[in-house]
């Protein structure tokens, strides 16, 4: 099983330890609802180093990231993070992604599950592209959060007066004059403000550590994949292998916005055209909350209409740490997908009432872009 670089520490601060996608990671400290508050009120911090980071360098890096993605790459300005997608032929999600725009490189970082997988499909386009240098950094870097309304604290302690707050999805690249190379960037996956610390191997226990003593006093805790999940959740956040499929296109998922569909040329691009001029996708991804206390819907139940015909399928589902009622997401017909329309949701044979409610279920109380 694969290991992070924050592995020891893990093990040596009590961490209940899962395995996810291939990864040995920490579930939870203290209790997955203990470091979801925690978040909610002060700040967590998340070991990230399961994810994939794919480098892309040479002569054609951005105009490939350009025509690999349907993100707006040619001609955006270098420090920023884009939220996309790598999408095959039929406009199908091979994974969710962000991508970082620098001068002379493109920085992919990918989901775990689909690391393999990712980065096999970025090399072999890469090499009918041309001119472009694909470079594996999943285990030469390393990779964390701090996320929170106190995230600032941790964030002052870790890189002391090179901290500069920045704007929501933008990066910083630190280095030079003695400094650890860094890169931080205003990202997240947990609706709260925060941001994602990247830096090699070998020296990113000692910004964690950093991070960790620096964040305590403010109530910064670390925090594990539980807590993680059920965050990003309450901000209607997808999670590939939930909202997010090898069928699932970004239009059923409600993400369409991430498209620029004004590019001449990205893989998927005519797909995902004939689909938004034919009306759109039959399907698509809504929020729901529950109308009476009871279990929770979990990934896979069925969803039924008021009538009790079949509707789709529950994505993801919890209850809710900080609204204290279940909520969820599900795959449902588009002419069940407003808000406000009455669904019912199939658990242990019985049928309990839901209803589409607006994302997100929860907002941060303020933004990036609201402190700078």
């Amino acid at each position: 099983m694969r290991r992070t670089a924050l592995y020891a520490w893990h093990a040596s601060h009590g961490a209940t330890m899962t395995d996810f996608n291939g990864w040995s990671m920490p579930l939870y400290y203290f209790g997955i609802t203990t470091e979801h508050l925690a978040t909610r009120k002060a700040g967590g911090l998340f070991d990230l180093g399961h994810m994939g980071r794919i480098l892309l360098r040479g002569p054609r890096a951005h105009a490939f990231a350009d025509y690999l993605t349907p993100a707006p790459i040619a001609g955006a300005e270098a420090g920023t993070v884009h939220y996309s997608f790598l999408l095959d032929e039929s406009g199908c999600t091979i994974d969710d992604i962000t991508v970082y725009v620098a001068p002379e490189t493109v920085m992919l970082v990918v989901n775990a599950g689909n690391y393999d997988r990712a980065l096999a499909w970025v090399t072999e386009q890469a090499k009918a592209f041309g001119e472009v240098e694909v470079e594996d950094r999943t285990f030469s870097w390393g990779m964390f959060a701090v996320q929170g309304p106190a995230h600032e604290t941790a964030m002052q302690a870790l890189l002391g007066e090179d901290f500069e707050v920045l704007p929501y999805y933008r990066f910083r690249w630190l280095e030079g004059a003695g400094r650890v190379p860094v890169l931080y960037s205003a990202t997240g996956y947990t609706g709260e403000a925060g941001y994602e610390v990247y830096a090699p191997v070998d020296q990113i226990s000692a910004l964690w550590e950093g991070a960790v003593a620096g964040g305590a006093p403010a109530g910064i805790v670390p925090a594990g994949l539980g807590a993680r999940d059920s965050l990003r959740l309450e901000a209607a956040m997808p999670l590939y292998g939930h909202e997010l499929s090898g069928d699932t296109t970004p239009l059923e998922a409600g993400l369409g916005r991430f498209i620029a569909w004004e590019k001449p040329s990205f893989i998927g691009r005519e797909a995902l055209l004939r689909a938004r001029e034919e009306g759109g996708p039959a399907w698509r991804v809504v929020a729901f909350e529950m109308l009476q206390r009871g279990p929770v819907a979990r990934q896979g139940y069925p969803v039924m209409d008021e009538t009790g015909a079949p509707a789709g399928v529950v994505t993801s589902g919890i209850l809710s740490p900080t609204l204290q009622k279940v909520i969820g997401m599900a795959r449902v017909r588009s002419a069940l997908s407003a808000v406000g329309t009455p669904l019912q949701v199939e658990i242990r044979g019985r049928l309990h009432p839901a209803r589409v409610v607006k994302k997100p279920f929860y907002k941060r109380s303020r933004s990036h872009a609201e402190s700078v």
